[in-house]
């Protein structure tokens, strides 16, 4: 039943998840998960902190867990943090973090993902097995305006800023660009 049920939800996120390259879609085609968790994490005053599903991976020298599909995380209040959502491998796909009062104050989505080391069998024992480059959405808190706006937006890649960002003052207009390949 358990195996049933990983496949359907890794068949469900895969087809949610296109942003991967065939690339990395066929090398790592083989790799499958073993099992299938709920995880219910709580903070010390018993309200959750973080609810969702891992993936068991069994490999020789470990069994690594991964978070997969959608996650979320709680301040102690019980108020929701952040909704993310992951595939098979426990990579982002998408991400809204709030604050405390329910505005989003950050938003990423990945465009794509590729394999970034030779051999598949390495994916989970490397440091960086995957190169993954995502589109931020900034957001920041305007007192005149009293609510949250667009700050800023842009492509990362592998955690660093690149090509042109847009700026934008709280009425959304746009207050210039910042090239991060010339910096």
């Amino acid at each position: 039943m358990k195996a049933t049920i990983t496949l359907v939800l890794v068949l469900f996120v895969e087809t949610l998840c296109s942003q991967h390259t065939d690339h990395f879609l066929e090398q790592t085609k083989a790799i499958q998960p073993s099992d299938t968790v709920v995880v219910e994490k709580f903070h010390k005053n018993g309200i959750i902190k973080e609810e969702g599903t891992a993936l068991i991976y069994e490999r020789p020298e470990y069994a690594y867990s991964r978070k997969f599909g959608n996650y979320k995380t709680y301040y102690k209040d019980g108020v929701l943090k952040s909704e993310t959502v992951y595939d098979r491998f426990g990579n982002p796909m998408s991400a809204i973090f709030y604050n405390r009062n329910g505005t989003t104050w950050w938003k990423s989505e990945t465009l794509e993902i590729d394999l970034a080391i030779e051999d598949p069998l390495d994916y989970f024992v490397s440091d960086r097995p995957i190169s993954i480059t995502k589109w931020n959405k900034e957001m920041k808190y305007g007192y005149d305006i009293d609510k949250m706006f667009l700050r800023s937006e842009g492509k990362i890649i592998d955690g660093a800023k690149i090509g042109t960002w847009k700026v934008y003052d709280e009425l959304g207009r746009l207050l210039g660009q910042v090239d991060h390949d010339n910096k």
